[in-house]
């Protein structure tokens, strides 16, 4: 995958900095009031996947992986020599991607609601939903979102979320819908040897969550909330961020 130079959105100074990478269908805004909570202690930058925000599309195709690319660029760009690695949901998947190769640059691994370890879909429904993706992309993720992801969230995020869905390509939605049914976290994970922490939803605590699913890791749930944690309830995701920061 080519892409041309990423949006980012960097601030404060000092500390180990953090880096963030936002879910499918998301954009720098989603860390909005965590990068301002957090940038008068630290380095704290977060920016557009390729396909996504202000970032220009992929010359190529989209995959786990070559988002990982998207990672280094963003930390070369930023001059972040070694820094705490955020994700969220499939920025989560690509997090673990990049970390399991780079684990002298990632400090540590923050998971935020990541995806679970494959299992949970039969075999016969999963090659049905790849179907169904194909056809249509959009219908297929605003179904899965409204009946699991958007539940407990709050009206005004929900309607900033389906904006962000309908304003990807159907490239980029069907082609990275794909890969997140199909990736499977587990050996990354067992390859990165940091710390590693989980900020989770009570719908997201079972035993094939990655953080049941691997081991050494600490985590909190936080209920309440839908899927996006960190814009339901910012208070209490930068309280468990904080947390873990202070332990490094």
């Amino acid at each position: 995958m080519i892409t041309l130079p990423l949006h980012t959105d960097s601030r404060g100074a000092g500390g180990v900095p953090v880096l963030f990478t936002h879910s499918f269908a998301g954009d720098v805004s989603h860390w909005g009031a965590t990068l301002e909570h957090l940038r008068h202690q630290r380095r704290v930058v977060a920016f557009d996947f390729s396909g996504h925000g202000r970032s220009p599309g992929a010359v190529g195709a989209y995959s786990i992986p070559e988002l990982a690319k998207d990672i280094g660029a963003a930390a070369d760009a930023s001059q972040l020599d070694a820094f705490v690695l955020v994700g969220h949901s499939l920025g989560a998947a690509v997090a673990c991607d990049y970390a399991c190769s780079h684990a002298g640059r990632v400090k540590a691994l923050v998971l935020v609601d990541a995806p679970p370890a494959p299992g949970s879909i039969p075999p016969g429904q999963l090659q049905q939903l790849h179907a169904a993706v194909a056809r249509d992309p959009f219908a297929v993720i605003e179904q899965f979102w409204t009946q699991q992801m958007l539940i407990d969230t709050r009206a005004e995020v929900k309607q900033k979320l389906l904006a962000g869905l309908r304003s990807m390509t159907r490239r980029a939605a069907g082609e990275l819908t794909d890969a997140a049914l199909d990736y499977d976290a587990r050996p990354a994970l067992l390859r990165y040897p940091g710390p590693k922490f989980a900020i989770v939803t009570a719908r997201n605590d079972a035993p094939l969550s990655l953080h049941k699913a691997v081991p050494g890791f600490k985590h909190v749930v936080i209920r309440g909330t839908g899927h996006w944690i960190h814009l339901d309830n910012p208070a209490q995701f930068n309280k468990a961020l904080d947390g873990f920061l202070s332990t490094l």
